[in-house]
Parts: structure tokens; sequence; C-alpha cells
């Protein structure tokens, strides 16, 4: 459990840059807001405004739709991260609120959050139909997008590349570990 204020210290950890932004207007000041003076770029360099534009599935979006979409998009993967830490782990307790843990530990989720937006941004542009995104990315191919993503193993299946979804794991584990400190259980009989 925990509470919208806890989710809202989240979302506002890490912004959206406008590094090289060829768009016609700004970017929303909470877009812009990074407590952690983080960006998401940081996590993918293709993690960029014009790059989420240009694959959007809607031409020639509204900059309020837009913002909206941006938001939205830091919204689901604080969600997403909030349950893939703490809801999913075998110590968690519904009935504790982790809202203390959340807002003086915030910065443990910063690399799954910023990992979580990359990841959603890289199918964006893997799954779109934009032509003028295809134009505009002549040199990130399918199969070099995917290895962006998954990575990429050998033959005998140690990583030669990794990929944004191992690091997510990653950094989920390193949270997890902090958060969820391991329980030493003895299981044996005595001893004495």
């Amino acid at each position: 459990m925990y509470s919208q204020e806890a989710i809202d210290v989240l979302i506002n950890r890490i912004g959206w840059s406008e590094l090289s932004s060829g768009l016609p207007f700004s970017l929303s000041q909470e877009n812009k807001t990074a407590d952690s003076k983080k960006m998401f770029n940081w996590y993918h360099s293709l993690v960029l405004i014009d790059n989420v534009y240009a694959a959007v599935p809607e031409v020639e979006m509204s900059d309020v739709k837009f913002n909206d979409y941006l938001f939205e998009v830091k919204k689901q993967a604080v969600l997403t991260v909030l349950s893939s830490i703490l809801d999913t782990h075998e110590d968690y307790l519904p009935d504790f609120d982790y809202a203390n843990v959340i807002t003086q530990r915030s910065v443990l989720f910063d690399d799954s959050i910023g990992y979580a937006v990359a990841i959603k941004m890289i199918e964006l542009f893997l799954s779109t139909t934009r032509s003028n995104f295809n134009e505009r990315s002549a040199k990130m191919s399918y199969q070099a997008l995917k290895v962006e993503l998954e990575g990429a193993r050998n033959d005998n299946g140690h990583f030669i590349a990794k990929g944004l979804v191992y690091k997510l794991e990653q950094s989920i584990r390193k949270a997890q570990k902090i958060i969820f400190p391991y329980r030493v259980i003895v299981n044996g009989p005595s001893v004495w």
C-alpha cells in the first residue's frame, strides 16, 4: 500500500529533456520537472521528445495532447515500477504503508522508472506506422532496436550486449534488496 503523494513524488523524479527539440511548442512544467535532475534520455539516447512526437500514432498532435501523453507515460512507468518492486515481492505486506519508504528513499526507484520509460519508447519506435518516423530513423533498423531492447547473446547463452530489459530487471532487484533485505532462515536439526 502506498499513497497518491508517494506516487506523485516518483512521477516528479525524472523529466523529459527538450534537448534538440525541433517541436513548435514547449513541454509543460510537469513534464520537465526532474527532482533528481535526471532526464529520460540519460537512460537511452533515443528517448528524445522529437523521436517520441514523430512516433506517436496521432499525426500533428496538439501540444496539450502531447504533454498529456508524455505525463501519462511517466505515470504508467511509476505504477509499473511500484508494482514490480513492491507488490510482487514475496515479503510485501499489503497492510503496511510503504509511503515513507518511497518518499525517503525515492532514489531507489529512479533507474527502474527511467529504464521502464526507455523500454516503452523503444517499443513505440518499433511498432509505429508513421512514415515520417521511418524516414527519420533510417539508421535505426528493427534489428538494432531489438538488440537495444533485449540485448544479444552468443551461442553459449552469454550476453554480448545487455539490453534495456536486462537493465530494468537489475534495477528492480537492486531496489528490492534494499527495501526487503534477506531474512536469515536456518532450517535444520538442532546441533547442541
